[in-house]
């Protein structure tokens, strides 16, 4: 065989069993449907009953008056002197809050005030009154953290508020401290899951580590069978795409002049990157050793990383690509 198939065939690396993975947090995307806000939101601030009624109308005029048109001098109209905050960069009390749009964030009044639209940034999605309690849910637009900051994804925020005799007196929303760092993205979605949602991870983590060794000792051993298996129908590898071609290329190197090259191939650093219930990206950093003959060590003849796109169908999970020479931005 000419050293250029062996490079090639040092090419169709293959990960070792591997470890829990940590996510790729470079490459996470936003899998959720976007946050949309009502069409009419001011209908959603009345009531039937008179009180939250009255509490309704009180959030919306904060909602709109204060939060939207910045009329900071009209905050007593609808909040308390106490009125207590628990966002940890505010002071509790109406002199603060106040001074805080006013002087720190230098919030204008915008006039005319306009009602609230489903065009608005911090668009309504739902309010909900339950005896003193109000709680707005609103769209927050958020940049993805590299890249251009024009590039967003949306969430939810909400506020939450108690009212007395109409007027807020104590207020809820999410707000961390500036800096601080929210949890890892999969300890984050480890402690959301149900137990049923965990053992089906934990399922899915053992099938994917299965994948990657049959993977490897169907190539190490040149079984085109075995290797084409493991794609799917279309599946692809460095160009060469559909089973019947990829079980081809193993056959031509398993047929080959003086016999296929005796190697055997290693990696390291790997990590799951779920990107939905029936897909993923398999990282990893790779080596490929040429073993000699007895008493000869192995030498390395190929290294690099790889990113592989695998999904389950039939309940089966699969190679739908594997690249070995991925770009900046596919890594």
């Amino acid at each position: 065989m000419t050293f250029a198939k062996t490079i090639l065939a040092a090419a169709l690396v293959a990960a070792t069993p591997f470890a829990a993975a940590q996510p790729a947090l470079a490459q996470m995307r936003a899998l959720s449907d976007p946050v949309v806000p009502h069409p009419d939101p001011e209908s959603l601030f009345t009531s039937d009953d008179p009180v939250l009624h009255r509490n309704k109308q009180a959030a919306l005029h904060i909602q709109r008056n204060l939060l939207k048109c910045g009329e900071w001098s009209r905050a007593g109209e609808w909040l308390t002197d106490a009125y207590i905050q628990h966002n940890p960069v505010a002071a509790s009390g109406l002199e603060g809050v106040i001074y805080y749009f006013t002087q720190v964030a230098n919030v204008q009044p915008l006039e005319p005030c306009p009602a609230l639209s489903a065009e608005d940034g911090n668009g309504v999605v739902a309010v909900m009154a339950e005896g003193d309690y109000v709680t707005i849910l609103t769209r927050r637009i958020v940049p993805y953290v590299q890249g251009d900051m024009s590039d967003t994804y949306t969430t939810t925020w909400f506020d939450t508020w108690r009212f007395v005799d109409g007027k807020a007196d104590e207020h809820w929303d999410p707000a961390t401290l500036p800096g601080t760092p929210a949890p890892a993205p999969e300890a984050a979605a480890e402690a959301a899951m149900t137990p049923e949602q965990v053992a089906q991870r934990v399922a899915d983590d053992n099938a994917l580590h299965e994948l990657m060794w049959k993977y490897d000792r169907a190539l190490d051993r040149f079984q085109p069978d075995a290797y084409a298996a493991l794609f799917t129908e279309d599946g692809s590898f460095l160009g060469t795409s559909g089973r019947d071609n990829l079980r081809d290329m193993i056959a031509a190197f398993a047929d080959a002049e003086g016999g296929p090259p005796n190697m055997q191939h290693a990696s390291t650093n790997h990590w799951i990157e779920y990107t939905g219930p029936d897909s993923a990206k398999i990282h990893y950093y790779w080596q490929t050793y040429a073993l000699g003959g007895e008493g000869t060590p192995p030498s390395l003849i190929a290294a690099g990383n790889g990113v592989d796109d695998v999904v389950r169908q039939d309940g089966q999970w699969l190679f739908q690509t594997r690249n070995v020479t991925p770009t900046v931005e596919e890594e």
